[in-house]
């Protein structure tokens, strides 16, 4: 955070660090795309938020990563919303949520570097059963 900061981020709120390793929740404006906020996972109560002049190039900015979990989209345009959504390389994609949003039986799963394999209780159980054939020739 303190990196990306140097590197030319906008603290808007948060960035203090609560506990060893527990940040308060926080919102950095335009950290350098080679900065690691914007290049790597990150696990916590951080978003970064970047401007554009276009609808393409916000597209292209959200896709230019090796990472690709959950996206989330936000618009009264519910036609548009679904577009950007097709375009998104993401596992799953909100529309007029946050990424956090979640029940039991959605797919869990990353794209890319995000991980191999889906999760949830539905691809666990089909993980944790074993197929059997049997043939009978009379």
């Amino acid at each position: 955070m303190n990196e990306a900061i140097q590197e030319g981020a906008l603290l808007i709120t948060g960035g203090e660090q609560i506990l060893e390793s527990c940040y308060k929740p926080t919102i950095l404006l335009n950290p350098s795309e080679k900065s690691k906020i914007s290049t790597h996972e990150i696990f916590g109560p951080v978003v970064a938020l970047y401007s554009y002049q276009n609808l393409e190039e916000a597209i292209q900015k959200a896709n230019d990563t090796v990472y690709h979990f959950q996206a989330a989209v936000f618009s009264k345009n519910q036609t548009g919303a679904l577009e950007i959504a097709s375009k998104l390389n993401a596992s799953a994609v909100m529309i007029n949520d946050h990424t956090a949003f979640r029940v039991d039986w959605m797919p869990f799963a990353g794209r890319d570097q995000s991980g191999l394999g889906v999760g949830g209780i539905k691809y666990s159980i089909e993980d944790m059963l074993q197929d059997k054939l049997i043939v009978v020739k009379n």
